[in-house]
């Protein structure tokens, strides 16, 4: 089946996960930073972002895992509806594009499966998915997979409920305008975080 994902990415400022910086300012400058912070934050939408753990071991577990493949199935019916292709280190690096027929959005359930590999072990295994429309965050997914042999290619399938039709946006709305951006950990221990842009065709 042909692939519908895009390797056009978009570079991305990757978020800074090392440590706070301290400063000499007195206390009316820090409160006068914090203020125009809180301002700038208001006034940028979200999108979601890229980030690499700076913790030595997790930069190794972020380098050696790839997504080898993965697939949407309408859970009802079976039917394959979209099929990327490997996602190796870039997606720590650059926004991906995926490219999904509209027809995903009828599904009352979707099945996801992740064809993954990892060089290293991993205690217990999880993602924190966030999806954001123009800005904001409308959905939180959490899938827990558990304990990931080093070394070892998995597959792990999740079923994904649709909203309410009274709820959902047209496939013209949301494409372009969605990112999902996918947070992954072992345990509590954070290692990375993906973003995809989605376009329904």
């Amino acid at each position: 089946m042909e692939s519908k994902y895009d390797d056009d990415e978009e570079e991305v400022k990757s978020g800074d996960y090392g440590d706070s910086k301290g400063g000499d300012e007195d206390s009316e400058d820090e409160e006068a930073a914090v203020e125009r912070e809180f301002k700038a934050l208001l006034n940028t939408p979200l999108k979601g972002e890229l980030a690499v753990s700076k913790d030595p071991m997790a930069q190794r577990i972020a380098e050696g895992f790839t997504i080898n493949w993965m697939n949407m199935r309408d859970a009802e019916n079976g039917e394959m509806m979209w099929e990327s292709g490997e996602w190796g280190e870039k997606m720590w690096r650059k926004e991906l594009k995926a490219r999904i027929p509209a027809d995903i959005l009828s599904c009352r359930a979707v099945s996801r499966e992740i064809n993954f590999s990892s060089i290293e072990k991993m205690e217990s295994f999880k993602l924190e998915q966030r999806i954001f429309f123009q800005g904001v965050c409308i959905e939180e997914w959490f899938f827990d997979f558990g304990f990931v042999i080093p070394g070892s290619t998995n597959s792990w399938q999740q079923i994904i409920e649709a909203a309410e039709e009274s709820e959902m946006m047209t496939a013209e709305a949301l494409s372009g305008n969605i990112t999902i951006e996918t947070s992954f950990y072992d345990g509590d221990y954070f290692i990375a975080k993906s973003l995809v842009r989605v376009f329904y065709v």
